[in-house]
This record gives structure tokens, sequence and C-alpha cells, in this order.
């Protein structure tokens, strides 16, 4: 499996270049819509709502078992699955760090973890660990995210900017919901 992970204008970006190749997994902010883009653009599709946040909050989805399980189910045997989220830094690492722990065990999947760039969202990794029951999923990610504790995204920030000016300069945009 070909896994891929990217904000809603760097998939969008994919989706187009590359029509019908990718399975999409999109989780969607609890308070927008989708547009067709990717139901056009992707081999299948699997939409997921809810809001990057760890605990409940106030006017904001938190993920569920339900949520994560029906992410994983569609995930299953895909050849090639982009994980698409607003920023492709919490829920879209997370759920992708959960699909490649399945499909090809703990350690591999601590390698599509980058410091610099992503801050999967912890409840997202352990409902996924709860469902998979497979050994280590949440203490391998713990320790991951113990190691790199001391990175701060804040300085990597003017990198990330350069990355979308680029998808930008490229025509990018974001297909996949609206504002």
């Amino acid at each position: 499996m070909e896994i891929r992970i990217g904000s809603y204008v760097a998939a969008s970006f994919l989706l187009e270049k590359e029509p019908d190749q990718w399975h999409a997994l999109v989780v969607l902010d609890s308070s927008k819509e989708a547009t067709e883009f990717v139901k056009a653009h992707a081999r299948s599709y699997c939409y997921l709502r809810f809001d990057d946040v760890e605990q409940p909050r106030a006017n904001k989805e938190t993920p569920t078992k339900a949520m994560i399980e029906q992410g994983l189910q569609f995930a299953k045997d895909m050849d090639k699955l982009l994980v698409s989220c607003r920023a492709g830094q919490g829920r879209s690492v997370a759920l992708a760090y959960v699909i490649c722990c399945r499909e090809r065990g703990v350690q591999e999947a601590l390698r599509i973890l980058n410091p610099t760039r992503h801050r999967p969202n912890r409840l997202v990794v352990t409902i996924g660990d709860a469902l998979l029951e497979m050994p280590d999923v949440l203490d391998q990610f713990d320790e991951w995210r113990r190691r790199h504790s001391h990175i701060r995204l804040s300085d990597y920030y003017d990198e990330m900017e350069k990355e979308f000016d680029a998808l930008e300069a490229q025509g990018a945009s974001n297909r996949i919901c609206g504002p």
C-alpha cells in the first residue's frame, strides 16, 4: 500500500494531476461541506467529519470509534491511499499512521511521521490502537512524540510556507471543500 498524506490544497493538486489513481480518505471539519471534486477525481472516496480536537470542546466534533473504524474499513486492501485533512498535519497523519500500523507494522508506520511537519491527533491514534488490538501502536507513538517534543512546528513555518507557495504557483488550490 502506498500512502500519501496531504492538506486539502496538496490533495487537490495530486488528485487533479493523477485522476482516478488514488483512493481518498478525507477528514472534513465538522462545519465544512465537501465539493464534488474528490468524487470526480478519486477512484473511491470516504469522508469522515470531525475536528482536530483531542478532548470534547464546545462546537467541535470529537472523533469517535465508529468514525475511525469506518476509515480503517475503507482503507483496507487499498493500493494507493491519499489521506487528507485541512492542514495535512494532525487528523490525516494520525489516520495514516494507524492504517500503516495495520498494513505494514508499527515500525514502518513510524517512518511516515515527520516531526517538522506533523502533529498527529493523539485521540485518533488512541482510538485506532483500541480497534487494531496490536501491541505498541499507542506506546510507540507516544515514544515518538516524547523523542521529538523539543521540535516546534513554528520553527519550520517558513519552509512549509515555501512548499505551499510552490503548490499555488503550479495552480493548486483547495478544491475539496468550501471556505
